[in-house]
């Protein structure tokens, strides 16, 4: 696994996806490679998925200069291309530091992992007004 740090030059991106306004990954890359991901098939990735790992280590700071910015609040999804609780999220806590932004300025979220990682983090999701976690579950 070879993990990068970056630095981006956003954050925010408009989501596609249903129900979400915004998406947020704080990472590109999963450690997961889960075989049924959908994120390789959308992204335009030379580099073999599941190899990788790119920590944006200046998302937090990009975010919330974003977040003063924004007129209209709406849902943001966190991990819609990546899994935001990977392991390498233990090491580089960037999904617990957009977190804290993202609380001063209340933003509804919704997160999707297949981490327990996530519960690190429980005190903090408590406190939005609006959030969703969703769990995915590996079966045989």
């Amino acid at each position: 696994m070879k993990i990068n740090e970056i630095t981006c030059k956003t954050a925010l991106s408009a989501s596609k996806l249903p129900g979400l306004d915004y998406a947020l990954n704080p990472y590109r890359g999963c450690e997961h490679n889960c075989v049924y991901c959908y994120a390789p098939s959308v992204l335009n990735e030379k580099r073999k998925w599941g190899s990788f790992v790119d920590v944006k280590r200046n998302l937090p700071n990009i975010l919330a200069k974003e977040l003063k910015k924004k007129k209209k609040k709406g849902r943001i999804g966190i991990g819609t291309v990546t899994d935001a609780y990977q392991p390498a999220e233990k090491k580089y806590e960037i999904t617990r530091r957009c977190l804290e932004i993202l609380l001063k300025y209340d933003f509804p979220i919704c997160i999707q992992t297949k981490s327990s990682l996530v519960l690190r983090d429980i005190d903090l999701i408590k406190k939005f007004s609006e959030k969703e976690v969703g769990f995915t579950l590996t079966t045989i």
